[in-house]
């Protein structure tokens, strides 16, 4: 039976937009993760939040069985809980979320220890299937401060703007880094916004930080020369990763398997004065996340077809000889999270299956 339960939850998971394609790995992950009786429960799941009875019927559970298990998932960061009017409601988190949340303690306890090398293999299979054919997951946003005319920034790349509108705000440790440990980067790095940092917070995988806290952070991470990624939505922020070349996943999708569709560049590109530039090679040798400077007879020859426009070599230089510019006419993100993922999910060709697993009464015989 437990073969078979955990390749029905692999299977509900690779209907959402984010894939969670198979491979051995994912069913040893997800027998770590949940118990075959959480498993079954997970299985009355959608990925909006769903009332108790109706879980339980799509699950063939009691009320009160399912109850338990899914505050238990919830408690491990595997399943979303909300309380809205006084009901609370619960629904499955995609394979990203259940990737990043055990790890956002930054606990190095035995269940992680367990998790650790089959996630370091399954990237190789998740990575390359990130984003769909022409939308992105995430989105690049550059620094500010060296953008040559603050009038060309558009309200939904005003990071401290877009900071000011959220209700409440947190931070929790970088799966990425807890997971690859490469760095010394601050294993503290991941911001969280209104809901998802309510939960996530509430669960122990975080704390709050006060708004000017959140902005002091990002200016100390901005000179550390770590990349800006947030969701690829323009009305609000749901989190913002700061990422290392040497751990980030979603940077390791376009270096090592070559998939430009995880995130989107910025609508940057540097522009240099060659007359200030002393060929330091700095921005190219310490500065650039994904390699696309050169230095060519002490002068930096920038790649246009590989930057990703987040602006770290022009913070980076010391000779001030570099700002951005917008020079790319790049679309504007999707308006929320609803177009988002009718965009990857049309694109993906599953618009169907994710209705059918989002509707109240689908699959309660089916998925038992």
């Amino acid at each position: 039976m437990s073969e078979g339960i955990y390749e029905k939850l692999r299977a509900l998971l690779d209907t959402h937009p984010v894939d969670c394609p198979p491979a051995p790995e994912i069913t040893e992950i997800l027998k770590i993760l949940f118990t075959e009786t959480e498993a079954k429960a997970a299985l009355g799941l959608g990925f909006r939040p769903f009332g108790l009875e109706e879980i339980a019927q799509r699950a063939g559970m009691k009320p009160n069985d399912v109850s338990k298990h899914l505050e238990a998932l919830a408690d491990k960061g595997l399943v979303f809980a909300r309380e809205k009017n006084g009901v609370w409601g619960y629904a499955l988190l995609n394979a990203i979320q259940i990737f990043e949340n055990p790890y956002r303690k930054g606990l190095q306890d035995e269940t992680i220890r367990k998790l650790t090398p089959l996630w370091k293999k399954y990237r190789s299979t998740l990575l390359p299937e990130l984003g769909g054919k022409s939308t992105s997951l995430f989105r690049v946003i550059p620094i500010q401060k060296k953008i040559k005319s603050v009038a060309e920034i558009l309200p939904y790349e005003k990071v401290y703007e877009m900071i000011d509108q959220a209700k409440v705000v947190g931070i929790s440790h970088c799966a990425c880094r807890e997971l690859e440990q490469n760095c010394d980067a601050p294993r503290e790095g991941c911001m969280i916004f209104d809901a998802t940092c309510t939960y996530l917070v509430e669960r122990g995988f975080g704390r709050y930080l006060s708004k000017n806290e959140m902005k002091r952070k990002l200016r100390e991470f901005d000179d550390m020369g770590l990349v800006r990624q947030v969701n690829n939505t323009s009305d609000r922020l749901e989190f913002i990763c700061h990422c290392c070349s040497c751990c980030c996943g979603f940077l390791s999708a376009l270096k090592k398997y070559d998939n430009p569709r995880a995130f989107t560049r910025s609508s940057f590109l540097p522009a240099r004065d060659l007359e200030k530039c002393v060929g330091c090679g700095i921005c190219a040798n310490e500065r650039c996340p994904v390699e696309a400077i050169e230095m060519i007879d002490a002068i930096p020859v920038g790649k246009v077809e590989r930057c990703i426009g987040c602006g770290l070599c022009a913070t980076g230089c010391p000779e001030d000889a570099i700002h951005m510019e917008r020079s790319v006419d790049m679309p504007k993100p999707p308006a929320n999270y609803m177009e988002l993922g009718l965009r990857l999910l049309q694109e993906k060709e599953k618009v169907g299956k994710f209705i059918e697993v989002n509707t109240p009464q689908f699959g309660r015989k089916e998925r038992r």
